[in-house]
This record gives structure tokens, sequence and C-alpha cells, in this order.
């Protein structure tokens, strides 16, 4: 299924009130589903021609014909035992296998990124620790401050911190793809947009903006910033954050 359509079919369930409940772990006895086998043969018998369809759990059972005619299933042939031989076979070496190395299993994606709404703007910042260090969070609420008084006077609310977790669950009958990663995030910074009233987003770091879905936010005004580590380690980097923060007053 096409990612837009399923961030478009959350939207209704949104509208309707109704939430999407997901298993976080795999719920005892589940198992994935798999297609039925299914194969078709057909039987001759009083010279006319009938189709009989065969399940898996049907074999060795007679199936009825769509013209209700019993067709028996194919039997297997007596199996013909070779005359016993006086002599003994030489038995024979079996040849020697390689065995091909079993590849590594693959590492399922996980990733951590942190929303702080503050100054009217939602701000994105990829994190690996279990909470933002405080100097970044003070760093993103001093430039909302900045932003809001060059603007014009106004009171800059505190910043409200929401932590979004990938995978957000661990039921592997789930798809926990890449492309699902990204209908979640973007879903996610979709619902804060609306409903905290953000006029802009704000991508701090290459990370933070790897995983979201670009044609869902053309309308959103956005601008990239660096990381608020970098900037802390390079203060000269705060000038061309900035400028670049400017852009979203115009």
């Amino acid at each position: 299924m096409p990612t837009p359509r399923d961030l478009h079919k959350l939207a209704y369930l949104d509208a309707l009130g109704l939430q999407l409940l997901v298993a976080r772990e795999v719920l005892p006895g589940a198992a994935p589903s798999a297609p039925v086998m299914r194969f078709e043969r057909r039987a001759v018998q009083d010279g006319t021609e009938a189709a009989a369809r065969v399940h898996p759990s049907s074999l060795g059972q007679v199936v009825p014909s769509p013209e209700g005619v019993p067709v028996s299933p194919p039997t297997a042939p007596p199996a013909v035992m070779p005359p016993p031989s006086t002599v003994s076979p030489k038995p024979q070496a079996s040849p020697v296998q390689a065995i091909a190395p079993t590849p590594p299993a693959a590492q399922a994606l996980s990733f951590s990124v942190v929303a702080i709404v503050s100054g009217g703007c939602l701000w994105l910042q990829a994190t690996q620790a279990p909470e933002l260090p405080p100097e970044q969070l003070q760093l993103i609420r001093a430039m909302a401050f900045a932003r809001c008084s060059r603007a014009g006077p106004g009171r800059v609310d505190t910043a409200q911190v929401t932590r979004f977790d990938w995978p957000l669950h661990r039921n592997r009958q789930l798809d926990l793809s890449a492309e699902a990663a990204a209908a979640a995030l973007t879903g996610f910074v979709l619902r804060q947009l609306r409903d905290q009233g953000c006029g802009g987003l704000v991508l701090l770091g290459e990370r933070a903006g790897h995983y979201l879905l670009q044609p869902e936010l053309d309308e959103v005004a956005t601008v990239r910033l660096p990381d608020t580590a970098e900037m802390m380690a390079e203060p000269a980097q705060k000038r061309e954050a900035w400028v670049a923060l400017m852009a979203l007053e115009q």
C-alpha cells in the first residue's frame, strides 16, 4: 500500500475520532498469515472432463467435482523392490560439500527524534540519549526567544518536549521497514504542527529530517539548521543558523 494512502487513512480515522491500536509485542499463538495453496487438476471419467480443486488439508480424500462426480486422488505406483543380491555393494564416499556461511541477521531500523514546540515553531532534534541534554534544550529555547523578540513583542511559551521512538512496537508481524518508519514520523510531525498551531518546522541536523516524506510537507515552511551539539562545539555556526532561521519570517 502506498505510504501517502496510509497517511490519508490515518487522517480519516483521526477525523472520525477513532484511535488506531497496534500490538507492541507478538501475541501468544499468533502467526503471520500465509496464502492458501491451491491448484487445479482435471480428471476424465466416462468421457466427461471435470475440474476439481484440491487443498492441502484434503489430500487422501475423495474431492467432488463441480458436476458432482467423485474424483479420486491420484495414487502413487507401487514401489518395485530390487532383487536381493548376494554381493554387498561397496560403499561410496559421499562428496564433501562446502557449507555456505549463514549471513548475519539484518538489524532492525531504530532511531529517536525529539520534537520541541517553542516560539511558534516545531523543532526536531535527533538524539541517541534517553533524554535531550539540558544545554541543547536551552539553546533551542534561546533561539526561539530571539526569533519571537525580533518579530515583535510577545511571550515565548514554555518548551513542550515530545519524543518519537522507532520502532513503535516489537511485533514483527507488522511492517517495520524504512517506508513504515517514514510514514509514522511524517504523520507524527503533521499532527504536532496541526495540534500545536506551529507556523514553521525547524530541522536541527541532517538526521532530524532523514526519514521525513518531503511531498507531504511541501506546504510547511521548513528551515534546516546545524545540530545543536555542533553549534555548541563550534559557536561560529550560530551566526549561519540565525541567518537561516530568519527565512521563516519572510
